[in-house]
C-alpha cells in the first residue's frame, strides 16, 4: 500500500463511504496473511445512519463526483468543438459515453483510476 505501514501491535481498520472498497482491501490483505485488520461494514454511510459522529475531511471532493464533473466537461467540449471546429470532435463525446457504459457494466472506471492518482487526491 502506498505510504502506509501496518503495525502488528495495533489494529488497522479500513473505512470508505459505502464499505465496498474497504471490504475489498480487507479481503485482499487477509488473503495475503495480515491478521490484525478489520473494516467498517457499510462504511461511513452506515455510520451516519446509526447516528455516529464522523469526522470527515470535507476539503476533498469525492472521486465519484470528480468523475462526473470530468466526464460532463469532456462531453460538452466534444459537442462544442464538433459544432464549432470539426465534426470529428464528436468522437470525444462518444468515447466518454462508451467509457461510462463500460464503467457501469464492469464496475471499473478508468477515469476514476486516473483521477485517484491526481495530487489533490493524495
Amino acid at each position: 500500500m502506498h505510504g502506509f505501514t501496518f503495525s502488528k501491535d495495533k489494529l488497522t481498520v479500513f473505512v470508505c463511504k459505502s464499505g465496498a472498497r474497504s471490504q475489498t482491501a480487507f479481503k485482499r490483505l487477509k488473503a495475503a496473511g495480515y491478521d490484525n485488520i478489520d473494516f467498517v461494514d457499510g462504511g461511513t454511510d452506515q455510520c451516519h445512519k446509526e447516528g455516529m459522529e464522523i469526522i470527515e475531511n470535507k476539503k476533498i471532493m469525492s472521486l465519484e463526483r470528480q468523475v462526473r464533473i470530468a466526464a460532463g466537461m469532456l462531453v460538452l467540449m466534444g459537442v462544442g468543438l464538433s459544432l464549432t471546429v470539426t465534426h470529428a470532435f464528436i468522437a470525444l463525446s462518444a468515447f466518454i459515453g462508451a467509457g461510462l457504459v463500460f464503467a457501469g457494466v464492469t464496475n471499473t472506471c478508468g477515469m476514476g483510476l486516473l483521477l485517484a492518482k491526481a495530487p489533490w487526491n493524495k
